[in-house]
């Protein structure tokens, strides 16, 4: 495997926290307000974000907005990224089947369940900065299925290790 550059090893956790509250937001309010199609905006938003990380629409928002404004400044920790999109893109695909289940079929429980998963799962991470799609990517990881995190230390559970 190649060696990262520093760069590579570096994770903005103010912008993390601020996409998961966006996720957080999103998914109450369609539930809140019983409308599918912002499940499936939801979903698509998270799936760029997570393919194309430097140009979502959380991270502009984020570098051309808030951060200008002062309202958040950018905060770089040692930490692999790859962790943070894999979760962001397994909480896409939960949006995305949950959007198109809601929208095309009358299983909506099932759903509203997969909205409510990923709203929990992005709330435990922006309160008690538990990821647990980073989790999983340690353990597929060191099971050879998917690359191992590129630091030293593993996963750790802010600052726990």
């Amino acid at each position: 495997m190649e060696a990262a550059s520093a760069t590579d090893l570096r994770v903005d956790t103010h912008l993390a926290k601020f996409s998961q509250g966006s996720v957080v937001v999103l998914t109450a309010l369609a539930f809140l307000l019983n409308w599918p199609p912002l499940v499936l905006i939801t979903g698509l938003l998270l799936a760029w974000s997570a393919l194309w990380p430097t140009v979502g629409p959380f991270a502009l928002l984020y570098r051309h907005v808030l951060v200008p404004s002062g309202l958040l400044k950018p905060r770089l920790v040692e930490d692999d990224p790859a962790p943070h999109r894999f979760a962001q893109g397994v909480g896409a695909t939960l949006l995305l089947v949950a959007g198109l289940v809601l929208l095309l079929t009358a299983a909506t429980t099932v759903g509203w369940v997969l909205d409510l998963l990923v709203f929990v799962l992005s709330f435990v991470n922006l309160t008690v900065g538990f990821c647990a799609g980073c989790l999983v990517y340690y353990y597929l990881g060191k099971l050879g299925l998917v690359p191992r995190v590129r630091y030293e230390g593993g996963f750790h559970w802010r600052g726990v290790r």
